[in-house]
């Protein structure tokens, strides 16, 4: 019974592992108050049917109390509930309370299972691939990083199959429990010390499905350029990419945010934290309540699916066939994702500045927190780059010029764009200190960031932003012009605050322009001129030069590491089918055992010598599941065991045939034999 207890609380905890990268991408906010309902159920899952129903129930009613009504009434819960289940037969979605449901009914279903199945291989190897391949799959297709968590469920799922072998054997060895803790051990080790290979393998199905599409075969190089999530580790080279994207037709070329990310490490940058709620309109207060706006639309359609909605200005609206659409808005970051199907209209407000506005020289009037977030740097950030940001903006009179002045600062120092030689930091070196003093080439993740730290350096509040430039045009009408971007066409680039304007981006990459992001109004001869103010360069390279390399959510690609002179590829497909075609064998060794022995004696019984030789097999793999004929046991009773064991009637006629064609006697038919053996090799091997 305590045996049973600790392995039902262990597949609990294994199951639980599913709900971090779950509440990190949703609304809710404790593990806690869902434990009742996920260990509760499993816990109990080997007692009496009445004591399992209603302690599932109390689980389920406890953890339906701590998330949808903490400190009100408790039938409150069924009311909201019911409310939202008519709400989504309405065609509505799923609320809190219908979320929570189908979490109780899944892990209810789950101990069921259990509660007939389990201690079994199968139960365990079936838990253990849905919340394993869960935490993948949220690791590889949103935000959720899972590197060091998934650790937890692989020493779960280990402890468990340890637990399956115990109750499948009759006898206990000291062999077994030795052999588990090693390989846990040697995978926790492995695990810990292994070195980092990033973001190989984000998107190779498409890669395989691309090549068969005629899209060109894929590449296993440094990296591939293309919008990811992971951007803790900057630097390295990369090669171009050019498959779409997405499609948008706009009112002009402009660039498509993403998401802004507000904490610098000294190596890249992070969030600081995330709180994304559904809501019906992206908005984020970007610009000043006195800027001018212009209400423009975009159409988009999505080469294949996006986490992420691209969206320009602020005040997004989503609209599919003239219908308003929820979205995952997150307000810390600026980002807006997807609820369900991509290719969509897009309404947004388009800022239309004017030069008195931007160059007001009033105090920012952020909220402490936003202060604070804006204009943190690493406490480790060489002195040398403070006192450089003091010194482009020396003399500057506004928090304009000051901030043009560190935008044009790279391009007046002869900074080199390149993609091909860029150096990765060492380990106790600052990524924007090796490139402002160093190197001094790079792409735009190292324009960008720079800029974004020497802005913060010289009292600017700013803030990092990664999305798309506006990839290649084709005039199709007077006001609209549809554009084709690229995988290439990922970037990033700076927003600095000023008071008035509010946020205004900057673009401090030398050979683009910047042509996109916002628009200076003009008064000229009583007319007002709209002009793009950002730098102009000799020949536009935004649709022939790649733009950043990214842990790709489009593509499968592969960073270097420090000091490596030579880099070499992994050949990723031939590995891949290796590992699944193993794990195939060892998932299905037994049945495979089991078939390929029926086929091998089927004809041998008919021999005496076969016979015997198909006995003596049957006696090698009694003894591996720890049914040793050699303890001072005959024959006799050794087949006794097996038959009680396995409730059959097999081992002992067998048994019987082999004793008679040793010491002579009448013994079975082939037929009989050949039954009896399928027989017990079925039970034997599983």
């Amino acid at each position: 019974m305590i045996r049973r207890l600790i392995w039902n609380a262990i597949a609990a905890a294994l199951l639980t592992c599913f709900m971090p990268p779950l509440l990190e991408l949703t609304t809710f906010e404790h593990l806690w108050s869902f434990l009742p309902m996920l260990f509760l159920p499993l816990l109990l899952s080997h007692l009496a049917r009445r004591y399992f129903l209603l302690g599932s129930l109390a689980g389920l009613l406890l953890s339906f109390y701590l998330i949808l009504t903490p400190g009100s009434a408790p039938w409150g819960i069924f009311t909201e509930i019911s409310s939202d289940i008519r709400s989504v037969i309405n065609g509505e979605l799923p609320g809190r309370p219908a979320f929570t449901l189908s979490i109780g009914l899944i892990s209810f279903l789950i101990a069921y299972l259990a509660r007939r199945t389990f201690p079994n291989r199968g139960f365990v190897f079936g838990l253990a691939f849905g919340v394993i391949g869960f935490i993948a799959y949220c690791d590889t297709w949103t935000d959720y990083s899972g590197e060091t968590f998934i650790l937890y469920p692989i020493i779960l799922s280990l402890v468990l199959l340890y637990a399956t072998e115990v109750n499948e054997r009759p006898r206990a060895s000291y062999v077994r429990p030795l052999s588990a803790l090693f390989i846990m051990g040697a995978v926790i080790v492995v695990a810990v010390q292994s070195p980092v290979i990033n973001a190989t393998w984000q998107d190779s199905w498409y890669d395989l499905t691309s090549g068969l599409e005629g899209e060109g075969e894929p590449t296993n190089a440094i990296q591939k350029v293309g919008y990811g999530n992971n951007d803790e580790q900057l630097g390295g080279p990369f090669q171009m990419d050019d498959r779409e994207v997405f499609q948008v037709e706009s009112e002009g070329n402009r660039y498509w945010r993403v998401e802004t990310k507000d904490i610098y490490t000294g190596k890249g940058w992070i969030l600081s934290e995330s709180n994304p709620e559904i809501d019906g309109r992206g908005f984020f207060s970007t610009f000043g309540t006195e800027v001018k706006t212009r209400e423009e639309t975009a159409t988009f359609e999505m080469a294949r699916e996006l986490p992420f909605v691209p969206y320009n200005g602020d005040n997004v609206r989503v609209e599919v066939n003239q219908q308003r659409q929820n979205v995952l808005v997150d307000l810390e970051n600026q980002k807006i994702s997807y609820l369900d199907e991509a290719d969509r209209q897009r309404d947004y407000s388009y800022p239309l500045f004017t030069e008195e506005q931007l160059q007001t020289d009033e105090p920012v009037n952020l909220s402490e927190n936003e202060t604070e977030r804006y204009l943190q740097l690493p406490e480790g950030l060489p002195q040398r780059v403070r006192d450089l940001a003091n010194q482009i903006v020396e003399n500057k009179k506004t928090p304009w010029d000051k901030a043009r002045a560190i935008e044009n600062y790279f391009e007046e120092e002869n900074f080199e764009y390149n993609t091909e030689d860029v150096a990765v930091p060492k380990e106790n070196q600052d990524y924007v200190d090796q490139f402002l003093f160093e190197t001094k080439l790079g792409y735009c993740d190292n324009f960008s960031t720079s800029a974004t730290v020497l802005l913060r350096a010289a009292g600017l509040p700013a803030r990092w932003v990664k999305g798309f430039t506006g990839g290649e045009s084709d005039v199709i009408g007077a006001a609209v012009t549809s554009y084709t971007v690229r995988n290439k066409n990922a970037h990033s680039w700076v927003e600095v605050y000023i008071e008035g304007p509010g946020w205004v981006p900057l673009e401090p990459t030398v050979s683009f322009d910047g042509v996109g992001q916002y628009t200076i109004d003009r008064e000229t001869n009583n007319e007002t001129e709209q002009a793009n103010p950002q730098r102009e360069t000799e020949d536009n390279t935004e649709t022939t030069t790649p733009n950043r390399p990214q842990e790709n959510l489009l593509d499968e690609e592969q960073t270097t590491s420090t000091g490596q002179t030579e880099q070499k590829s992994i050949p990723f497909w031939p590995i891949f089918l290796t590992a699944l075609a193993l794990l195939f064998l060892y998932l299905f060794r037994k049945p495979i055992i089991r078939t390929l022995a029926i086929l091998f004696f089927r004809r041998q019984i008919e021999r005496p010598e076969g016979f015997r030789r198909m006995y003596r097999y049957l006696l090698r793999r009694l003894d591996k599941k720890g049914f040793h004929y050699q303890d001072g046991r005959t024959l006799a009773e050794l087949a006794y065991e097996v038959d009680g064991y396995y409730e059959t009637y097999a081992m002992r006629p067998l048994t019987d045939a082999y004793e008679r064609m040793v010491y002579g006697g009448e013994s079975l038919s082939v037929e009989k034999k050949r039954e009896y053996f399928e027989n017990i090799i079925r039970y034997v091997e599983g």
